[in-house]
């Protein structure tokens, strides 16, 4: 009766392994607005952190592993290399213009790329200097999305399957205390393509209008909004708001 409960205990166990990496060299510096319709952010930077977390099953490997994390990190690193010191282009966005360009000179060769933004502002950056990535909007959320696809391509689904990692985590924070987390369950098949479509931004958007919170110089009252005093009219129904120095709509008329 003894053994019968021990074994029963056993079948029962809701124990699991995961391994957690999260290192300084886990970093990248890179330059990004936030823009949709109604609001864009000024051209700003970020030292971005990742952060991968790998959920596995109740065993370990026959090496005393759930992964190595030798292999986590040398492939989080590599990522983080590509996008250090650019430019994030998001190649999907819904209100930006993006053109790439040829040089005109003879000795011109150079490439750029040409962001019109729905405020009219125009941005002009070598080519080179642009991680041109296949994302909509460049926030901390998206560029998890991206990563967890492009660190899974280079881990490899397959022999994460093998090990019993079933589900892998994507942190990605542009600051102290700012970070957005990323979770799937990890496919069986290392196919590149269902990888990337099952990391297509476009999927995880929500349909609709978009609700912004108000600009804190929007003062309320009794009566509703009140108009900031410093606000400056820039004609199209918009306002340039000093406080953030982003686009709003003007809700007030």
């Amino acid at each position: 009766m003894e053994m019968q409960s021990h074994a029963q205990n056993d079948n029962n166990r809701t124990t699991f392994f995961e391994v957690n990496v999260s290192k300084d060299t886990f970093k990248f510096n890179a330059a990004h607005f936030v823009a949709y319709p109604g609001f864009r952010e000024r051209l700003h930077g970020h030292n971005y952190r990742l952060a991968v977390r790998l959920l596995g099953s109740r065993q370990i490997g026959q090496d005393g592993y759930v992964i190595d994390f030798g292999e986590v990190k040398q492939v989080t690193k590599q990522i983080c290399k590509e996008l250090n010191e650019y430019f994030i282009c998001p190649m999907y966005s819904p209100v930006l213009k993006i053109t790439e360009l040829q040089g005109e000179g003879e000795d011109d060769n150079q490439e750029s790329v040409k962001l019109v933004c729905e405020d009219g502002a125009t941005f002009l950056f070598p080519k080179s200097d642009c991680a041109m990535l296949p994302i909509a909007h460049s926030t901390a959320e998206e560029l998890a999305i991206y990563c967890w696809g492009k660190i899974l391509i280079e881990l490899d689904a397959t022999y994460l399957s093998k090990r019993g990692i079933h589900t892998m985590e994507v942190t990605c924070a542009e600051a102290v205390g700012q970070e957005a987390v990323f979770r799937m369950n990890i496919p069986n098949s290392n196919d590149k393509d269902e990888i990337l479509r099952l990391c297509n931004v476009r999927d995880y958007i929500s349909k609709g209008e978009i609700f912004p919170r108000p600009c804190p110089t929007e003062k309320k009252s009794r009566s509703g909004l009140v108009k900031s005093s410093n606000e400056t009219s820039l004609g199209n129904n918009k306002k340039s708001c000093p406080h953030c120095d982003a686009i709003i709509r003007d809700k007030l008329s």
